[in-house]
């Protein structure tokens, strides 16, 4: 049945029948009649967990980091910058070369190392190859079939690549347009700070109202996990706009493949070897947004699945202390890579079972309403409170929103990451269309569908189940709101820069 399958693939992924977060949701529906006492204990759990991550957030907030002494900088560095494309709009990626080119950062001092993965189709890699050909130093191209380890992979083969007096090896996404002293700002950053490796903040283009709030809700990582770790030296990778030290990558033992989110996990082998890191609070290139709801998600579920698989490889060391890193750097990564946990499929699967039993004890619909709630607050607050976000609901707004919008991916991710070892690398899709077929919020409906189903008998079960009702209602409006901002930022991207059509 090809027309059935394709309108699967369409609209409704099978990944959403098979993936381990739907079988643990059916059997959380389940489990309240075929256990009570072990749904009880459960839900207990996965609160105390949530009151966990955040005090592990308050304390990377409020806790004094031990003085990390950094080891300075006697030479100018040398910059090897590497930029990994997989199947990107080849005009999209020769934007961001082209902004790399007009460094102010003398030519003998850089290179630019484009690597191109396993990108089957030659009209998406071969004008990249033909533009660093044409232009000559500092680029060089390299096109490699059967790489291994998706973006780390590749970034490995760049390492590999690179000049042999290089002493910094910067990456840059395929979208990123940085400004012209972007290598020069990252000199006087490394040669202030004394750190082995930097990380900027990642920013988005934007050329009007359309996307703010997607873009705000992006940028609450920054302004508070990477803010606050920066105090203990302890900041991460996250993937773009990172300079690091040539020599402790390689210590580190090169980019690994393990996780989704290699760059984290990269962050997180440099600190356990004592290797400094800094947040530098300072846009230096902006990069596109994702260009749908899908797209969004697909990211958000990879980097929460990604830094949790990260947490579980790395958190015997993190808890016992493992290679002298101090109390306030270790809470800082684990504040880090908690950022876009998010538990709530469980005690949204206990609350709708133990609704639609008729039979749930009361203590247990009382921790899954609070457990519900209390994600709801915890999520709103973040996105609305930094920055003075509030003081411009038309931000704030659509920055809730987005995370709501977002909550069931980052749910699903986190029982994923659980319960499954593979991680695929899915690339955030840079190809603007005039017409996208946007596929339907199945996660979205399938909560907003059981809301509706058990809210009538959360009225009768007292105010935490009408709460955890009212939560399970709120993702698919924020869904439905976020996809017509990112369709308006769309069509935004589409008026700025149509050659960018495919």
């Amino acid at each position: 049945m090809p027309g059935v399958q394709a309108l699967g693939r369409r609209f409704i992924s099978v990944e959403f029948f098979v993936k381990p977060s739907s079988v643990i949701f059916g059997l959380g529906i389940a489990l309240p009649v075929a256990s009570p006492s072990l749904s009880l204990a459960l839900a207990g759990l996965v609160l105390s967990a949530q009151g966990v991550m955040s005090a592990t957030r308050l304390c990377a907030q409020v806790l004094p980091p031990r003085a990390c002494p950094g080891r300075g900088m006697t030479i100018a560095p040398v910059f090897s910058v590497h930029v990994a494309i997989h199947s990107e709009p080849p005009e999209i990626v020769i934007a961001t070369l082209d902004s790399l080119r007009r460094q102010t950062w003398p030519v003998p001092d850089f290179e630019v190392i484009v690597i191109d993965n396993n990108t089957s189709d030659p009209a998406l890699w071969r004008p990249v190859e033909r533009y660093c050909a044409s232009t000559g130093r500092p680029f060089r191209f390299f096109h490699r079939m059967n790489v291994r380890g998706a973006k780390a992979g590749a970034l490995n083969i760049a390492l590999r690549r690179s000049r042999p007096d290089a002493t910094h090896v910067v990456t840059v996404d395929a979208d990123y347009r940085v400004c012209r002293d972007f290598l020069r700002i990252a000199a006087d950053a490394l040669a202030a700070t004394g750190a082995d490796y930097l990380q900027f903040p990642q920013a988005y283009v934007a050329e009007d109202s359309a996307g703010r709030g997607v873009e705000r809700e992006l940028e609450e990582y920054f302004s508070f996990d990477a803010r606050q770790a920066d105090g203990a030296k302890a900041v991460l990778l996250t993937g773009t706009l990172s300079v690091v030290a040539k020599a402790a990558i390689e210590a580190a033992g090169g980019w690994s493949g393990s996780t989704a989110t290699e760059d984290a996990e990269l962050g997180v082998r440099l600190c356990a070897r004592g290797f400094t890191g800094r947040y530098v609070d300072r846009v230096v290139g902006r990069g596109m947004l994702p260009l749908s709801l899908r797209d969004l998600e697909r990211q958000r579920y990879r980097w929460a699945s990604g830094n949790l698989r990260t947490l579980l490889l790395h958190g015997g060391g993190l808890v016992s202390g493992r290679g002298g890193l101090s109390a306030s750097r270790r809470i800082a990564i684990g504040s880090q890579l908690a950022a876009w946990l998010n538990l709530s499929l469980i005690p949204a699967g206990l609350l709708i079972g133990s609704l639609l039993s008729r039979e749930a004890h009361p203590a247990l619909l009382a921790l899954c309403g609070i457990s519900l709630f209390v994600s709801l607050i915890e999520n709103l607050a973040r996105v609305s409170l930094h920055k003075g976000s509030l003081a411009m609901p038309g931000i704030a707004v659509p920055a809730m929103a987005c995370r709501l919008a977002l909550a069931p991916s980052a749910a699903r991710a986190t029982i994923d990451a659980l319960f499954s070892r593979s991680q695929g690398f899915a690339v955030t899709s840079k190809a603007v269309h005039r017409r996208r077929a946007l596929p339907l919020p199945v996660d979205q409906m399938v909560c907003f569908a059981f809301g509706l189903l058990v809210l009538p008998l959360a009225f009768a079960a007292g105010p935490p189940a009408v709460l955890g009702a009212l939560v399970l209602l709120l993702p698919l409006p924020a869904s439905l709101f976020t996809a017509r901002d990112l369709g308006r930022y769309q069509l935004s991207v589409l008026r700025s820069a149509p050659e960018a059509i495919r």
